[in-house]
């Protein structure tokens, strides 16, 4: 089982000024840095939750079919799921040519493959789902803790630049993120 990217969030849940205003950083020769810096934090809050902030599409890959029909998905909020491929006979990745229902009133949200399930012998790998996920297509869809856990941290990576490692996340990134966790549930 696998999780993996295909498509980019097109914005960062807090923008350059943002983080430049907390830094009083009044110049542009830091620009770079400080949106790399962004972009890496944000990644990491979104590890650390499970939740992508703005809207993305990630993969999940899964090596065998699930018990009942049933998959829980791995990441919050779910907006919905935009494909689902299985192996056939040749081990050739093809559409879901069964029904599917996808549960979004929950977390974790769930996918059933109605119907009759994917066979057992699936090669690994064999069920891809496409999720795409996230608050929503811009920064202020993003809930305000997660927003300032990510210029938190961002911020804390920037004063703590250099050759040293910059040492743990920072108390106030984890007690901010510590409510938008998104426990993992055993199959």
């Amino acid at each position: 089982m696998g999780l993996v990217l295909i498509a980019a969030p097109a914005v960062e849940p807090i923008s350059l000024a943002d983080l430049k205003a907390r830094l009083s950083i009044d110049h542009d020769l830091a620009d770079s840095l400080l949106t790399t810096l962004i972009a890496a934090a944000r990644a990491a809050v979104e590890r650390m939750t499970r939740r992508p902030m703005t809207t993305q599409t990630l993969r999940y890959t899964l090596d065998r079919a699930p018990p009942g029909g049933l998959v829980r998905l791995p990441v919050a909020p779910v907006q919905t799921v935009s494909a689902v491929r299985v192996a056939d006979a040749t081990g050739a990745l093809i559409p879901w040519p069964g029904a599917l229902q996808l549960d979004l009133a929950g977390e974790p949200a769930r996918l059933l493959f109605a119907g009759a399930v994917p066979l057992p012998g699936v090669p690994i790998g064999g069920i891809e789902i496409d999720i795409v996920a996230g608050y929503g297509p811009t920064a202020d869809a993003v809930p305000e803790p997660l927003r300032q856990a990510v210029a938190m941290l961002a911020a804390h990576w920037y004063a703590n630049r250099g050759d040293a490692p910059s040492g743990p996340v920072p108390d106030e990134v984890t007690a901010l993120t510590a409510g938008f966790r998104l426990l993992r549930l055993a199959a």
